[in-house]
């Protein structure tokens, strides 16, 4: 695994949400797409995608509806492929992978951004493997991308790129000021005109995260969150009113999720979790905007280990439940396709 790859796992899990429970975790029954299948399968008009470690340990892309049935799992390689997110307005999903990294063991980092059919079929390398390339984001057209990249030139070419889905039209959106250390998960808001993305930096010994959002021609920036908070992985409600994020403010923490207004007002603790007992993560708004899927943790005594799983509540954090048998699942998107009955053609 990629030096740079394995410090994203360490920050995604630096939660406490027990790595020993999520290598642990239930292997899924279900196997990755065949190669020559049409792409003609009859989708759900919800999809939910999602990183799961398979066998080996290599970190995987499903997609399932969204209650988490007919589950499939889309990639399969020597290699991890996650943090995938749907595309808007077709069944497509994008994820970054280290598969093109001639050396995972050195510390000389290649990682890149893919495309896929729902499916599993027509996968493109979106990225030119000049260094790590990470974390996308669709515009709401799906035309283009947003990611975290490097450029092979750490950190004087870090920050956050936007590029067409056929790799062209790479443009620097955010530089690293001297005392950050990474811009990563890049989200546009609804109406395509800002990237909201977290901003690390390093105070004392604690890598904290805020958030920042900036307009999509890189003027304007603002922080939207304090650094206190350490906050990460943001997502937009579909309306653009607000954000749900994930944060760990006390060291002891294993995570909570929050919801603020897209203006940075009205910040708000929506788990509430016991640190002890439960920890919460990677939270991402469903089409209605009505509810929240995040990466739950639950363990019922100081005794137990933690069951790792996505669960769903209402935005403001009512009715939380797992959605399915957990498998620590992690890293969902979720996308409703009704609206989209002839994506196929359009997309070709």
């Amino acid at each position: 695994m990629s030096t740079y790859f394995s410090r994203r796992l360490r920050m995604m899990l630096a939660s406490a949400l027990s790595i020993a429970a999520v290598l642990a975790g239930p292997s899924a029954s279900a196997g990755p797409a065949a190669s020559g299948s049409s792409g003609q399968d009859r989708q759900p008009d919800s999809l939910v995608t999602f990183m799961r470690q398979d066998d080996a340990g290599f970190w995987q892309t499903w997609v399932a509806s969204a209650d988490l049935n007919d589950q499939r799992q889309i990639t399969s390689s020597s290699a991890n492929s996650g943090w995938p997110v749907l595309a808007p307005n077709r069944p497509r999903v994008a994820f970054d992978s280290d598969r093109t990294d001639p050396d995972p063991s050195d510390d000389i980092g290649v990682n890149d951004v893919f495309v896929v059919r729902t499916d599993g079929t027509g996968l493109r390398k979106v990225t030119d493997s000049v260094g790590v390339s990470s974390d996308p984001g669709w515009s709401p057209d799906g035309r283009s991308l947003a990611i975290a990249a490097d450029r092979g030139d750490y950190p004087a070419s870090q920050g956050i790129y936007v590029l067409r889905i056929n790799g062209t039209h790479l443009r620097r959106i955010t530089m690293l000021p001297a005392e950050a250390g990474l811009d990563t998960a890049p989200r546009f808001s609804p109406d395509g005109r800002l990237l909201v993305f977290t901003r690390f930096r390093w105070e004392g010994e604690r890598e904290l995260g805020a958030l920042f959002v900036v307009r999509t021609d890189g003027t304007h920036l603002r922080q939207l969150t304090p650094y206190a908070l350490n906050a990460g992985d943001a997502t937009w409600a579909p309306d653009g009113s607000a954000l749900a994020f994930e944060a760990y403010p006390d060291p002891s923490s294993r995570g909570d999720v929050y919801t603020v207004r897209s203006d940075g007002s009205k910040v708000r603790n929506v788990t509430n979790n016991d640190g002890r007992f439960r920890g919460s993560a990677d939270p991402v708004w469903s089409p209605d905007g009505r509810q929240i899927m995040f990466l739950d943790s639950v363990r019922p005594n100081e005794d137990a280990e933690f069951t790792l799983g996505l669960a769903v509540m209402t935005r403001r954090g009512d009715h939380r439940r797992f959605v399915s048998d957990p498998q620590a699942e992690h890293q969902p998107d979720w996308q409703d396709y009704s609206r989209h009955q002839d994506h196929e053609r359009s997309y070709r």
